[in-house]
């Protein structure tokens, strides 16, 4: 089996789906070097402590080691090295999220070109479409290895495509989580389809089983991620206190932490909400199926921000599903794929805590048929969502035969503007 270079931003995390495909790989008997442009975390999901030795933090603008790579790099190939920088460089001018990145990444690419070179890594895999797939892709160049990375959603695709479509085409395969995102990487590719693939991260199945469901006498409703603004829980709350005005008595539970706790807790504070509204704060994931097991549905109020920042199918909707809850989510992003109008749960347009507290209230006063739309959700993730079988397809991606040769690195270098 083959070496492959993960390059990622943070590893490891309190999310899974980074994590599940490296864990993937080892199971499948790849050697996995996972390269991180931040520290390591001290809170990440405890099952992640094993991945932990795979771990290789290449980031600091100020490491020794890297300049020291870089230099060599220089020595040998300086046409083809000075092209790439000025390149990248020429690419992101006007675009302040992208030029803040090559100070911080260009030391780590020559780090991780050196390392591909010395150890054998045969393939380096980005595992989000801005920083870590520019340090992917540039080390690729400068070792010769195979490249190939994905696309999420958020700042890795829509706050800034700085030279993604030469990303894109320099790739021997790109793998998304949301459909939405194939149209945006043949908008700047458009001879890249047979390499873009559109396959959801998917959920244990046999974790979120379903099983011991116990809903709360009083109806219970659920958010589960970073509090960041993006997550539009601020509108999960309005929602609340709209219900509380109509005499519709339910509860708010939000698990996560994050920068809008602060703003949350007084919004909260603001309306009287403390006994409706709790912040649990962050939990590992074992912590969270008595919490799916005795909600009614889950909220998912999600955003699109002015930076382009928003989620995809975030991980927790699709667990929910499995669980047999219903969800209130919002048309923003990739929750429509998920979501199904009336099927699966209900949506509402971004910022509008109305339509939420509707679609709220639908599953307070029709209990029935939440339980009809619980189980409809969960047949839904078995169907499509089932990450042993995802996993499969990326894996036959990361398997493929190759002829050896440096993918579409001619070329390559004249549409990096792009």
């Amino acid at each position: 089996m083959s070496h492959i270079g993960y390059v990622t931003t943070l590893f490891p995390s309190m999310t899974m789906f980074v994590e599940a495909e490296v864990k993937g790989l080892v199971r499948r008997g790849h050697r996995v070097t996972v390269f991180t442009l931040r520290k390591p975390p001290r809170r990440y999901q405890p099952e992640h402590e094993a991945l932990m030795p795979f771990v290789r933090y290449v980031g600091s603008p100020v490491r020794a080691a890297s300049w020291a790579a870089g230099a060599a790099q220089l020595a040998t190939r300086p046409l083809a090295v000075g092209r790439d920088v000025v390149h990248v460089l020429g690419a992101s001018l006007g675009d302040r999220y992208a030029m803040a990145g090559p100070a911080g990444y260009l030391p780590a690419a020559f780090a991780v070109a050196r390392a591909a070179r010395r150890e054998g890594i045969e393939r380096l895999h980005g595992a989000w479409a801005h920083f870590p797939a520019s340090v992917a892709w540039l080390a690729s160049r400068w070792s010769g290895t195979r490249f190939s990375f994905s696309a999420h959603a958020g700042a890795d695709l829509h706050r800034s495509r700085a030279f993604l479509g030469a990303k894109v085409r320099a790739a021997d395969f790109v793998s998304t989580c949301v459909r939405g995102n194939v149209a945006t990487l043949l908008a700047v590719a458009p001879d890249a389809a047979d390499r873009v693939h559109c396959i959801y991260h998917g959920v244990d199945l046999s974790r979120f089983d379903g099983q011991g469901r116990a809903q709360d006498e009083t109806p219970l409703f659920l958010s589960i991620g970073a509090l960041r603004a993006a997550k539009g829980f601020d509108a999960g709350i309005e929602a609340v206190a709209r219900l509380r005005a109509q005499g519709v008595h339910v509860r708010y539970a939000i698990v996560g932490d994050g920068t809008e706790r602060e703003a949350l807790g007084g919004l909260i504070a603001r309306h009287g909400l403390g006994d409706r509204v709790e912040l649990l704060g962050e939990k590992p994931q074992r912590e969270l199926l008595p919490l799916y097991r005795r909600a009614w549905a889950l909220v998912h109020p999600s955003v699109i921000m002015p930076n382009g920042r928003r989620d995809g199918i975030p991980n927790v909707v699709i667990e929910a599903m499995a669980m047999g809850l219903p969800c209130v989510g919002t048309r923003a992003a990739g929750l429509e794929e998920a979501i199904e109008e009336g099927v699966t749960g209900w949506l509402a347009p971004p910022r509008d805590p109305d339509g939420i507290a509707r679609g709220m209230q639908r599953i307070v006063e029709d209990r029935a048929g939440a339980a009809i739309m619980g189980r409809a959700a969960a047949a839904r993730a078995r169907r499509d969502f089932d990450v042993t079988r995802n996993f499969e397809r990326l894996a036959e991606l990361f398997e493929r035969p190759w002829d050896g040769e440096a993918p579409r690195v001619a070329g390559a270098l004249a549409e990096v503007a792009s």
